[in-house]
């Protein structure tokens, strides 16, 4: 059975106290400087005011960042233990699998197969993401440290892609404050300190408001740029903000739930100059957007923030819950990539697209400003959308008869279906249809 909202709010957070937990419980010698920033997630989950601590363990920002040092530490120690010729080839063959799901498979196999410096590449590399990770935890907890708290500490100012955040800027966890440093070298940290709750910045900072969507507390970063093969901040994008509101007005004359649902589970926008790429998001970034907003209308605009939306849905109980029991191996076919998916890869596909088969049809009937023919061609579209979900539910339903889907998976599967039913029928959902999250 899906869980309520209510539930499933309740498993994450006991789930980021036990992710804390394990963090804490562990030694940090062999990073420098890792046992001053983790005090003060100790402190500020333990002296802070109960509800500065349950706002804290609800930030999508801090569960990005746990998931991301669980990750690495864990690296850190299979590499570490082969290095120390503890290891087993179980540990290798894990260490190569977890490095395989990051961009960062080429840095450490440089010559396309496991080597005997292996172990020294994965450490090197998983040694510097967590200084970095954890370097970046004092402005991620900054709004919800303890008033008494009284510390100097330092904010990083390099680019951050993740966020789209240029060089010379810091985010302020999740708010919309944001620090502009105006020093020669941009990337210098920012040396700031805590005095009874007080943010005191050196000469040289500025404090200023992020852009957000008008009507919302939704962010707006700078653009991401693709070049060769790599990735930066480039500017802002002129207009973005008028237009994702109303892209919004749109979703909420036709689906008022939908919106409201966007946002609820997306925090930041983060615009794409990247030929070919649609839409994307990240377990690992909970709350983020990554979309190419240069494509198409209104509506199309509107579609890939309600995608993107539902894959934070399904990230969410993926936290708490795994869907699928299978190997991961890419052998389903998807009516909407080409090539082979995971198994997980379709259970996203099919119920990100069955809603956007229910925003195609609320479109055609809500009151917009939309042509007879362009109503016709949304159904039309809807139509066939309905189609490629329907093919995907044959492949999931073998999987669940195959023993490939958990409990949840099959939660997820049953709901999906029943989806489909309605649209088949014609029928839209009721003002449920998000409450399981």
């Amino acid at each position: 059975m899906a869980p309520s909202a209510s539930r499933l709010e309740a498993k994450l957070k006991g789930l980021r106290k036990a992710q804390v937990r394990r963090i804490l419980s562990q030694s940090w010698r062999d990073i420098p400087g890792a046992s001053r920033h983790l005090s003060m997630l100790r402190e500020s989950l333990t002296t802070g005011a109960p509800d500065a601590r349950r706002c804290l363990l609800s930030s999508p920002l801090l569960g990005g960042w746990l998931q991301d040092v669980l990750f690495w530490r864990e690296a850190f120690g299979r590499s570490s233990r082969l290095l120390a010729r503890r290891g087993s080839s179980f540990d290798r063959d894990r260490l190569f699998d977890q490095v395989s799901r990051t961009e960062f498979l080429s840095e450490t196999v440089p010559a396309g197969r496991v080597d005997a410096r292996f172990p020294r590449r994965v450490r090197r590399r998983a040694t510097a993401v967590l200084r970095a990770r954890l370097q970046d935890l004092p402005r991620i907890l900054w709004p919800h440290l303890p008033a008494p708290l009284t510390d100097n500490f330092r904010l990083c100012t390099t680019e951050n892609l993740d966020e789209g955040c240029p060089a010379g800027r810091v985010r302020l966890g999740m708010t919309p404050a944001m620090l502009v440093w105006k020093a020669a070298k941009r990337s210098e940290p920012l040396c700031c300190r805590l005095e009874t709750g007080s943010l005191v910045v050196p000469a040289g900072a500025e404090l200023r408001w992020h852009e957000t969507i008008p009507g919302t507390s939704m962010l707006l970063s700078h653009r991401l740029v693709s070049r060769g093969g790599s990735l930066s901040v480039g500017a802002r994008v002129p207009g973005l903000g008028k237009r994702a509101a109303h892209a919004l007005s749109l979703v909420e004359r036709a689906w008022p739930e939908a919106r409201e649902e966007i946002l609820r589970r997306t925090w930041l926008l983060v615009p794409l100059v990247e030929a070919g790429t649609v839409s994307y998001s990240h377990l690992a970034r909970p709350g983020i957007s990554y979309i190419n907003v240069f494509r198409g209308t209104l509506l199309d605009l509107a579609d890939d923030l309600l995608h993107e939306t539902a894959h934070h849905r399904l990230h969410a109980w993926q936290e708490v819950a795994a869907f699928t029991r299978d190997d991961g191996e890419q052998r389903y076919s998807s009516p909407w990539r080409q090539g082979p998916r995971p198994l997980n890869g379709i259970l996203h596909g099919t119920y990100t697209f069955l809603d956007r088969t229910e925003l195609l049809l609320r479109a055609a009937r809500a009151v917009l400003p939309f042509s007879s023919a362009r109503r016709m061609a949304l159904r039309s579209e809807a139509g066939r959308e309905l189609a490629r979900c329907s093919r995907s539910l044959q492949d999931l339903c073998k999987a669940r008869k195959e023993g490939l889907l958990t409990t949840a998976g099959g939660s997820l599967l049953a709901r999906m279906e029943r989806h489909r039913a309605c649209l088949q029928q014609g029928r839209l959902s009721d003002t449920v249809h998000f409450s399981i999250f």
